[in-house]
């Protein structure tokens, strides 16, 4: 009598695509679908004299907490800038009272801007004339700057890197599951050999509780793969 074999199991990993861990991942999935073509049976009583069931598709998705710009790049078929800090001199904005002014880089708030006016006789005080973030200078009411007046600002710009969104048409990466079974303590590893994600179709940015966000994409056939019972698609290796 063969002997049954039972294992529950609660999945945890580290998710590596092109071999670079995405951080957080609180959710993967495999969804295979399936397309069934059936021969009627037509000699009486019904039913079916054939059917196959072909696969369809294969699509692997995953749900990140990490929004790091090479995160946010595979949900938008984006690529990253590397920025480096600069000095920026005498750039030119219009004034909006207490609306936001946008800078054309990040400024580093560790370093005084200093804002002018265009012709550069008036320099104009932080706190009083003008608030300062990361985005840009906000003109106060309250301050000697009038509306729609002509500005200089200089700053130095926060070094970092800049997502450009939709501007790929899709890389293809070979993703790893480097994983463990929770409630055994068992290691298992889930290979992905051509994995091409969508964008995805939205972005919650602004909320009250810690963000996530999906990525679902096609597992695409390996052609390198030729050995007899070899997937082209994904492979389980476990303990």
């Amino acid at each position: 009598m063969s002997e049954t074999v039972t294992e529950s199991y609660i999945g945890s990993g580290i998710v590596y695509a092109g071999g670079r861990d995405v951080g957080n991942a609180s959710g993967v999935k495999i969804d295979i679908e399936q397309e069934t073509k059936s021969l009627p049976n037509n000699r009486g009583g019904g039913g079916n004299a054939a059917e196959i069931t072909k696969v369809k598709s294969v699509k692997l998705s995953m749900t990140l907490n990490d929004f790091n710009n090479d995160n946010m790049a595979l949900a938008l078929r984006g690529k990253v800038d590397v920025i480096t800090a600069e000095a920026i001199t005498d750039e030119s904005i219009v004034a909006v009272l207490d609306g936001l002014c946008d800078t054309s880089k990040m400024i580093d708030l560790t370093v005084a801007p200093v804002v002018k006016s265009d012709d550069g006789t008036t320099t104009f005080d932080v706190d009083v004339d003008y608030v300062v973030s990361a985005g840009g200078i906000r003109p106060l009411s309250s301050g000697s700057i009038t509306a729609a007046q002509a500005l200089k600002v200089s700053y130095t710009s926060k070094a970092g890197n800049a997502l450009q969104a939709l501007v790929e048409s899709g890389k293809e990466l070979k993703v790893v599951i480097d994983g463990v079974n929770d409630a055994t303590g068992k290691p298992w590893v889930l290979k992905f050999y051509k994995w091409k994600p969508s964008p995805t179709s939205g972005l919650d940015l602004i909320g009250d509780d810690f963000g996530s966000f999906d990525i679902e994409g096609g597992v695409l056939a390996d052609p390198s793969v030729v050995a007899t019972g070899k997937s082209k698609f994904f492979v389980r290796t476990a303990a």
